[in-house]
């Protein structure tokens, strides 16, 4: 087995690079072939991914959600598709989380070392891959809105503190969702499309019962408000995601979003695309590494075991 260490030294305020030393020793002290590289600039990774991708068994990242959405990309973009796992070291870490790794470097090194990986789905806006979450509207621009150099000065608080100001911002989008042969129309405030059921470090148990290798995208639609529009968002996360009133909740393995151009997207926590889009869903696209726990939650069962 080759492995090789992809890692964002920026992410989580530059603390991973201590680590590598640790890292290089364990897979030494086991035999394993590892080689490293360091990030260079912004999206070097996605290239370096698709590069790199038909060399090794594995490739490791370490980094943030933006992180993993580099490599990922630039995993799909190649004719190979290595196994993938994280060792999470960034300020938002819903990816890793959901696949049960942690910042417990030995812990996580154990996952990826002695275990099997699963497949998991990999969903596509227009050109652009993802993995778990795709959104517009309020507070959705804050993730990567905020400057690198703010993150790491003031690491969550600089999102909460962007968010705080984009509560203000009156967002009627109008939009036209087409899926499973109907046509949905309406002016929403947020749209959230998810395949698991944990967003921004909350995990919305009431959302739906997707999972990371269903063939599906779960999409909800929140209408736009003039007023008690905070109220409504921290209602809708603290009572899990669930649905209240007019909004409406779609799930497919494929939507067109027709919008206006000024509407801009997110996915996994990076600026992705504008205006009207296709979501397409890859099923069991990718071979990744999971807890035993994650892969009983967030996987349907499989044969294989960890």
């Amino acid at each position: 087995m080759k492995y090789i260490l992809l890692y964002n030294p920026v992410s989580g305020k530059g603390k991973f690079r201590k680590k590598v030393p640790f890292i290089k020793k364990y897979f030494k002290d086991k035999n394993l072939k590892l080689d490293i590289y360091e990030s260079m600039f912004q999206r070097d990774l996605e290239t370096k991914a698709m590069e790199l991708a038909g060399q090794y068994d594995v490739l490791i990242i370490s980094g943030g959600d933006g992180t993993v959405n580099e490599v990922i990309n630039g995993v799909m973009k190649s004719n190979y598709r290595p196994a993938i796992a994280i060792l999470p070291s960034g300020t938002a870490n819903d990816v890793a989380s959901l696949l049960g790794f942690n910042k417990n470097i030995k812990r996580s090194l154990k996952i990826i070392t002695e275990s099997e990986p699963v497949k998991m789905d990999v969903n596509k806006i227009n050109n652009h891959y993802f993995v778990y979450a795709i959104a517009a509207g309020l507070f959705t621009r804050v993730s990567y809105h905020v400057s690198r150099k703010r993150v790491k000065k003031y690491g969550y608080l600089a999102y909460l503190m962007d968010g705080a100001r984009d509560i203000f911002n009156k967002y009627k989008m109008d939009m036209e969702i087409i899926t499973n042969g109907k046509t949905y129309r309406g002016n929403y405030m947020l749209a959230l499309g998810l395949s698991s059921r944990r967003v921004a470090g909350f995990f919305l148990f009431r959302f739906s019962k997707t999972k990371l290798d269903d063939g599906r995208v779960d999409l909800r639609l929140i209408k736009s408000a003039d007023h008690f529009r905070l109220g409504r968002l921290i209602l809708f996360f603290i009572t899990g995601g669930k649905k209240r009133g007019k909004d409406v909740h779609l799930s497919s393995n494929e939507f067109i979003i027709n919008t206006s151009d000024d509407i801009v997207w997110n996915t996994d926590g990076e600026k992705s695309a504008e205006g009207s889009i296709k979501i397409e869903v890859y099923n069991k696209a990718l071979l990744v590494y999971t807890s035993k726990k994650s892969k009983k939650r967030f996987f349907n069962k499989t044969k294989t075991s960890n």
